[in-house]
């Protein structure tokens, strides 16, 4: 769950509503500079999907002691291993390759997790278990995929590494709008260009509430509107879980109007 200040409360995104809007994203992704994602459809939909493991903590989120409640980055280890594992289940039931890049993305929250260096012995420990076990899968996966007239060549190694970027892209794209949690300027590194194996650099400014701005234009339309779902609530503090679920559950869902444009 993404918990975003706001006006004496607090306004609520679901994270798979964050990844809706990525996949848009990456549906509308590619012109003459940026190369479109390829296979299209398995990246796409791989985007759309990658945090649908969410969908249970989400309906049931949790409260910090002090009544405030838990946004996504602040979850444990505990809470978002069998996230990770649900979410490549899940998918993998519609898009084995679209699996694939999900799981390769769980990799690199771990891996993330890893360089921070912030974690006890005993739970670095779980996240280097973890990470194995999602490259077991990925090269599982990828054997399968091997004799897929489809999806063959996407899994050969730097293309298949090329071609998660998109996800990962994207992913940071909505959340650097949505989340709130980035500077208001900033880049994201290693996006897709042109060429297959080219990665580029593209710069953003973020403009309150729901605005970005991005150098180079990646997109095919000149600007990107869409509306995401999310529901607010005029309360910081909840007495406890029930309370908290209670009033989640009788706030209103309205739309947030999100537009990307070119940096000028």
């Amino acid at each position: 769950m993404i918990c975003r200040p706001h006006a004496g409360g607090w306004l609520f995104i679901s994270q798979p509503a964050h990844a809706w809007m990525a996949g848009e994203l990456a549906a509308a992704w590619g012109n003459a500079r940026f190369a479109t994602p390829s296979p299209r459809e398995g990246v796409v939909l791989a985007t759309r999907l990658h945090d649908i493991g969410w969908l249970s903590w989400d309906a049931q989120p949790r409260l910090e002691n002090d009544g405030l409640p838990v946004n996504f980055l602040a979850t444990t280890l505990d809470e978002t291993l069998p996230i990770w594992r649900l979410a490549v289940k899940w998918v993998q039931m519609m898009n084995p390759f679209a699996a694939l890049l999900v799981s390769m993305h769980a990799s690199t929250i771990y891996d993330l997790r890893l360089e921070r260096g912030s974690d006890q012995p005993e739970k670095r420990a779980e996240v280097q278990n973890a990470l194995q076990e999602h490259k077991r899968l990925q090269a599982k996966l990828r054997q399968d995929l091997a004799q897929s007239s489809l999806y063959s060549k996407a899994i050969e190694p730097e293309r298949l590494n090329f071609t998660y970027r998109w996800l990962r892209v994207c992913d940071l794209m909505s959340l650097a709008v949505l989340a709130g949690v980035f500077a208001p300027d900033g880049q994201i590194e290693q996006v897709p260009a042109r060429a297959e194996s080219e990665l580029t650099t593209i710069d953003y400014r973020r403009h309150d509430p729901f605005t970005l701005e991005i150098t180079p234009w990646p997109f095919a339309r000149s600007d990107i509107q869409l509306s995401v779902l999310a529901r607010a609530v005029d309360q910081k503090r909840f007495e406890d879980q029930e309370a908290y679920h209670v009033a989640l559950a009788q706030a209103a869902w309205q739309p947030l109007p999100v537009t990307l444009r070119q940096l000028s």
